[in-house]
């Protein structure tokens, strides 16, 4: 009886094996039929329309080294290995790719803003992101402020680029140029050609501080000088140093 169960087992297993093998190669066959080819791509922007992102860039994309990037249909394109393709596209932050039946992929791109220029001829993007792409899509509503220094501290310029211009709104002043030191010393140049030498932030919130009480100092400065100083160093400790107008002569 054992051995008659053994046989009556294993001839089920067999059974159970052949479906699953016949099974997969049926699920492949209808996988590869030419109405589940990937036919149509969809491009989409999260934050609504796109404004940098291209077809022409897309398919610049897809084409690569000369051959299609994307390999598979519906059930078996890697969709890991198709967000990598979209993510070469200039411009681009952050890709999402998902299906859509019965042979459409839908691609969703973030696109980067651009803030400014960085020196080696990279954006640096509001998020502090360097990035490459064509400058002048970037300056299509008017010319980008100029960030310089090591890459390292892109972030920070961009924070600091916001934070500087809330503290100089009150004097209608817009920043034209950022530059940081590799010993982390931060100047500013503004659209009326001043120049503010920060220096370095320490301890923390020092730069903040000296912008501040210059800022509510410039009433006095100008009543002073009779017009606004080229050059504000406020490197001091306990004060700052203004360069005269060049009506009053040397400093």
């Amino acid at each position: 009886m054992n051995r008659v169960r053994a046989m009556q087992w294993a001839t089920r297993a067999l059974l159970a094996a052949t479906c699953v093998v016949v099974l997969g190669a049926a699920a492949l066959w209808i996988a590869q039929r030419p109405l589940f080819e990937i036919r149509r791509i969809e491009l989409r922007g999260a934050d609504g329309a796109l404004q940098h992102v291209s077809v022409a860039a897309v398919r610049a994309a897809l084409r690569g080294d000369g051959r299609a990037q994307l390999r598979g249909g519906y059930f078996t394109l890697r969709l890991d290995d198709a967000r990598r393709v979209f993510e070469t596209v200039p411009w681009v932050a952050g890709v999402s790719v998902r299906r859509g039946w019965p042979n459409r992929l839908i691609v969703t791109f973030t696109e980067h803003r651009a803030l400014g220029t960085w020196g080696d001829g990279r954006l640096l993007s509001d998020a502090g992101v360097l990035f490459v792409a064509n400058p002048a899509e970037a300056e299509s509503d008017g010319p980008l402020p100029e960030f310089d220094g090591p890459e390292r501290f892109a972030p920070e310029a961009a924070r600091r680029f916001r934070e500087f211009t809330a503290q100089l709104a009150p004097l209608q002043l817009a920043i034209e140029s950022i530059d940081v030191s590799e010993r982390a010393s931060w100047r500013l140049r503004t659209d009326s050609g001043q120049t503010f030498e920060l220096g370095r932030d320490d301890p923390a919130g020092r730069i903040v501080q000296r912008l501040a009480a210059f800022v509510a100092s410039y009433p006095l400065v100008l009543a002073r000088v009779q017009s606004p100083p080229p050059r504000i160093d406020l490197r001091y400790a306990n004060g700052f140093a203004v360069a005269l107008p060049a009506s009053h002569g040397k400093p």
